[in-house]
């Protein structure tokens, strides 16, 4: 390539300064080469999309679980069983990789084959914009092997949650049992009551005001903490129902991509096509440099 020397503004140092013609004749005589190796280069980019193996990959959206709180007057919102923000950092951490490789049945350590690594490398997690909902991706070399890593993904966030949220669970349920106990005891009271009303008339006139005015006290007591036991049989009830209170599930099934997205033969034609371009490049001008010293 044909170069010219210049002074610089202050005339002290000198630089080398490029013109057009010397681009276009730099082109005009390494054209086959540019050409040539470009093309290689875009052959051998195409070419290994066949040698490589191909990945596909599944997506599936996280919901993370609740559990629903009871409030003094109104309902009070819910707990998430772990902030969305700590979710999405398990899901990035070594540890849980070697669970969901442990429940797929693969190697971990040292022993990890193709599958594992590509899990590791590929495994990506993000927050849905405007909401606590995570979005997932990973890879398979198949895609009944993509989709069964994102649903062992799924499944091993789930069960960590489903720990999490047991004693919280559990709480709701000793209590709806104990408010169950309560009803069964009120209701034996009540036809015990309802027994003794029914035999007033057999008590003499002096004691039947007295024990009638007792009665009535007790079975007033009695509605009231009948209606007060079921009133909150139906608020734990409504807590516990699968509205209110459930664990992490996957939003929908697990999509997995109809083509596989590694390799694509437009990414490595490309990158194969300019690797082939600089190559030429870079030859023309150590020709050039070796006519001008020879």
């Amino acid at each position: 390539m044909n170069t010219k020397s210049a002074p610089t503004a202050d005339n002290k140092e000198e630089g080398i300064v490029v013109t057009f013609e010397d681009v276009a004749e730099f082109l005009q005589r390494h054209a086959k080469k540019i050409l040539t190796l470009s093309v290689v280069g875009l052959f051998i980019g195409i070419a290994l999309t066949y040698v490589l193996p191909r990945q596909w990959e599944a997506t599936g959206v996280l919901q993370i679980g609740q559990v629903a709180n009871e409030g003094a007057t109104a309902p009070a919102p819910p707990t998430l069983v772990e902030p969305t923000a700590r979710a999405l950092e398990r899901l990035r951490i070594p540890q849980f990789s070697d669970a969901v490789l442990k429940r797929l049945g693969l190697a971990v350590g040292t022993e990890e084959g193709a599958d594992a690594t590509l899990l590791r490398a590929s495994l990506r997690s993000t927050m849905l914009a405007g909401s606590d909902l995570i979005q997932f991706s990973v890879r398979g070399f198949s895609p009944d092997r993509a989709r069964r890593t994102a649903q062992a993904i799924s499944d091993e966030l789930t069960r960590i949650h489903g720990g999490l949220m047991r004693p919280s669970v559990d709480r709701l349920n000793a209590d709806l049992q104990e408010v169950t106990q309560g009803v069964a005891r009120e209701d034996k009271r009540r036809e015990m009551l309802n027994g003794l009303v029914r035999n007033r008339e057999h008590v003499n006139v002096a004691g039947k005001f007295s024990e009638n005015v007792l009665l009535s006290e007790m079975v007033n007591e009695n509605e009231k903490a009948l209606r007060f036991l079921r009133l909150r049989k139906n608020t734990l009830h409504e807590l516990l129902s699968q509205e209110r209170t459930y664990n992490t599930h996957l939003l929908g099934p697990v999509e997995v991509s109809r083509r596989h997205v590694f390799p694509r033969k437009s990414l490595f034609g490309a990158a194969g096509l300019a690797i082939g371009l600089l190559v030429s490049v870079l030859l023309g001008i150590a020709i050039d440099a070796k006519r001008r010293l020879g």
